[in-house]
């Protein structure tokens, strides 16, 4: 074990601060997407393209960037995807047109590498018994970065518009970039072996057009011929890939390793607990602001709000799932974070009438899905030989990118074919009608989808293999 250059408690709070940065940025553009739509002369689709460009190539060269860190140095690794991270934000803030912009946050999308990377540096650097804690807490700047940025977003646009967000993400990137150069050690040596790059392009190239179908979906429909060629390409690649790491002596990761058991329930876990994390925030945010009597009608910064408790209580609560990962193994967090997902979105379908009611239920489902992700990712870095550990994260973020990317795609498709008209005024004879993006069935659809997939989180989770950290020393499970 290597503390690194400023300690293990130093280097988390920079890769803390760096993952808390990251996931501010994305989720500040989410609010402004109307008024850049606008004053760049942009389509809406052009306009989901800027952040689904992010996304797409972030979940591409996750498993990538994963492996080089294994093979070259996680430090190096996690610095130059921080550096070009930086550069890019900086970017997009100058971003004349709509092209550029998409472009640019195409290659932000290198920066969510920083998450697995992190994630496998704190597994090199603190003792077996505080790993999960220390992941657990990074783990919770995913949600806790999502509900800042976008109040935050949502604030800045208001007042300074929306290129002065980006230029504040960069100081804030540049500091961090700074503190991490000076902060972190060289922490576990690097593995020295070949990088199979033919296999990183196979799966890389299937992830991205399978990512490419599901953000034109709202706009071109499952079932277009040209989605289908997307769908079908995405697919034959992702087989390609198992076929040909089922052949290849040094695949990018290997099948042996995919196959072991917890690997297996963290990769389905994630992709589940992915659909249901975003079913949470898309569901809770357009139902803040949907008009009455189908929504609550806030302004965008009080729907914002609405998950701002959720996300104060993943700060408390991300801590204390990575201690009991430790004590009590990450078999029986899982359960219970599915059983509080379930509970929670039940909750959003029932009762949901107030903004108060909707704080609560997304106080509860927050901590649900909170609890599911840090025992996920427990999983992955102890079931790893320590050579893969950077490598397997990587690929977890993968999973989770694409059913992160699944719950946008069925929350819009809920909205668009569940659509109401509220009669707002009426004469002697004629009666006007305003339209309403979606209704009751539309939201209730919405987080059902959310209380299904937690539903199946939970059958997953009782296939775990469950261990306690104090144990690991002496047996390690598949």
């Amino acid at each position: 074990m290597n503390s690194g250059r400023g300690g293990p408690y130093a280097t988390l709070i920079v890769l803390t601060f760096v993952s808390l940065l990251t996931m501010y940025v994305e989720a500040m553009v989410i609010p402004s997407l109307p008024k850049i739509e606008s004053i760049l002369s942009a389509s809406s689709e052009q306009a989901a393209w800027i952040v689904s460009s992010y996304l797409v190539v972030g979940a591409a060269v996750a498993p990538l960037f994963g492996k080089l860190g294994d093979v070259y140095g996680k430090k190096k690794l996690y610095l130059v995807s921080l550096s070009v991270y930086t550069l890019a934000v900086l970017l997009a803030g100058f971003s004349p047109n709509v092209y550029f912009l998409i472009a640019i946050r195409a290659v932000q999308g290198f920066g969510f590498s920083l998450f697995p990377l992190s994630l496998a540096i704190v597994t090199d650097i603190f003792p077996k018994e505080k790993v999960a804690l220390a992941q657990g807490i990074i783990s919770a700047m995913v949600a806790i970065g999502m509900t800042i940025g976008m109040i935050a977003g949502a604030y800045i646009e208001e007042y300074f518009g929306w290129r002065m967000m980006f230029h504040i993400g960069f100081v804030f990137a540049a500091f961090m970039l700074f503190f991490a150069y000076i902060v972190i050690g060289s922490v576990a040596p690097p593995h020295e072996e070949k990088v199979d790059y033919l296999s990183t392009v196979i799966l890389s190239s299937g992830t991205a057009l399978i990512l490419i179908y599901l953000t034109e979906t709202p706009y071109r429909g499952w079932l277009s011929f040209e989605q289908l060629i997307l769908l079908f390409l995405g697919m034959l690649l992702f087989s390609g890939y198992l076929f040909y790491a089922s052949k290849a002596s040094n695949p990018l990761i290997s099948l042996n390793l995919l196959k072991k058991k917890n690997v297996l329930v963290a990769n389905l876990s994630g992709f589940l607990s992915g659909v249901a994390m975003f079913t949470l925030f898309l569901g809770v945010i357009y139902y803040s602001e949907e008009l009455p009597p189908y929504g609550l009608g806030l302004s965008v910064l009080s729907a914002a709000f609405t998950l701002f408790p959720a996300t104060l209580a993943m700060i408390f609560i991300a801590p204390l799932a990575g201690s009991a990962t430790s004590t009590v193994g990450p078999k029986y967090v899982l359960i219970y974070g599915s059983l509080v997902s379930m509970t929670g979105f039940w909750l959003m379908i029932n009762y949901r009438a107030t903004p108060l009611q909707l704080v609560i239920d997304s106080f509860i489902t927050g901590v649900g899905v909170v609890s599911i992700m840090i025992p996920m990712v427990n999983m992955i870095a102890v079931s790893m030989p320590p050579e893969n550990v950077a490598v397997g994260l990587g690929f977890n973020t993968m999973v989770r990118f694409l059913g992160s990317s699944v719950g946008p795609v069925l929350a819009a498709t809920f909205m668009t074919d569940y659509k109401y008209y509220v009669v707002y005024g009426t004469t002697a004879s004629v009666f006007k009608e305003m339209f309403s993006e979606a209704g009751t069935l539309a939201f209730n659809y919405i987080f059902l989808t959310g209380l299904i997939f937690s539903f199946l989180t939970l059958i997953v989770s009782f296939f775990a293999d469950n261990y306690k950290s104090k144990n690991l020393s002496v047996s390690v499970p598949a």
